[in-house]
């Protein structure tokens, strides 16, 4: 069955669940680093929330050996599984989304490739950070679930960027505070193949390891390594989840940018992708900027 067949299999029996009256639709949906995912989703008219059920990977699954039965009845238990937490998490009315005043305090904020999201970025809020973008998102519960922010969100708010990236620095200092730890404590996880670098390397994330990346923006331990070890630090983005800091030797610097770039093409899927950029922390400015282009 080739992937069009398939896909066609799977709204057929999304029909057959749910009815002719059920909206179905098949789209294209665009993700971190231009990634575009085929997905499904069904509006029934009766859920408040309507999770889309990702195709690719269904497929996958069908190749290995999997009927279209079985995969079809596990999206339909990932699906009310995801209805479940985000029903139990969601503890407001949705018209309270309208009110500003309400959402500021679960406003999160991430960081992404700003050259590799440039259609993603058209249509939502967002500054730059050197060669990034702070975006913004809505926690639902525990994050459960996100609702990432638009243009039309800022517009019917009627607040601007700035205000945005204000509520969203505090909350993330306050709700997902930063950590910072040797690397070597990430043994048997992913980071490792970063292991066997000299000199020592340490992590930097946030309190709950999803998009710690963006510690970056808001941390004071950064500053604090630095003047521990009396250097400038290199930071190198493993992914969207951590940053590598390392004291600066100038001699390294250049295997730190292949380093960086082989990882991102070998080891994380393109999604999670940060920069093949490096970065320097200046102890004289105290200062987070480029270091040379990859």
């Amino acid at each position: 069955m080739e992937f069009k067949e398939f896909e066609e299999k799977m709204a057929g029996l999304l029909r057959e669940r749910f009815g002719e009256t059920a909206q179905i639709s098949v789209q294209d949906i665009l993700k971190n680093n231009g990634v575009t995912r085929r997905g499904i989703r069904v509006v029934t008219g009766e859920e408040r929330f309507t999770p889309v059920l990702y195709l690719d990977t269904a497929y996958e699954r069908y190749l290995a050996g999997e009927t279209a039965g079985e995969i079809f009845e596990g999206l339909m238990e990932h699906n009310d599984s995801q209805i479940r937490e985000m029903e139990t998490a969601w503890d407001f009315q949705p018209e309270q989304f309208a009110d500003y005043s309400y959402v500021k305090e679960y406003l999160r904020l991430r960081l992404v490739n700003y050259g590799k999201n440039t259609e993603l970025l058209r249509d939502m809020p967002y500054v730059r950070w050197n060669d990034l973008a702070v975006i913004f998102y809505y926690e639902i519960g525990d994050g459960q679930a996100q609702i990432q922010i638009n243009n039309r969100h800022l517009a019917l708010w009627e607040e601007t960027v700035e205000t945005l990236y204000q509520d969203a620095m505090e909350n993330m200092k306050n709700s997902v505070p930063d950590e910072l730890f040797p690397l070597s404590d990430l043994i048997g996880r992913k980071a490792s193949s970063w292991m066997g670098e000299e000199p020592p390397i340490y992590v930097l994330t946030n309190s709950t390891g999803r998009y710690g990346a963006a510690a970056m923006l808001y941390t004071g331990k950064i500053r604090e390594l630095a003047d521990s070890t009396g250097t400038d630090l290199v930071i190198l983005p493993s992914s969207l989840n951590e940053v590598l800091l390392v004291p600066d030797l100038e001699e390294k610097r250049q295997t730190y940018r292949e380093t960086v770039g082989g990882v991102n093409r070998t080891v994380l899927e393109p999604e999670e992708v940060l920069s093949d950029n490096v970065y320097l922390y200046s102890r004289e400015k105290d200062a987070v900027e480029l270091l040379g282009a990859a």
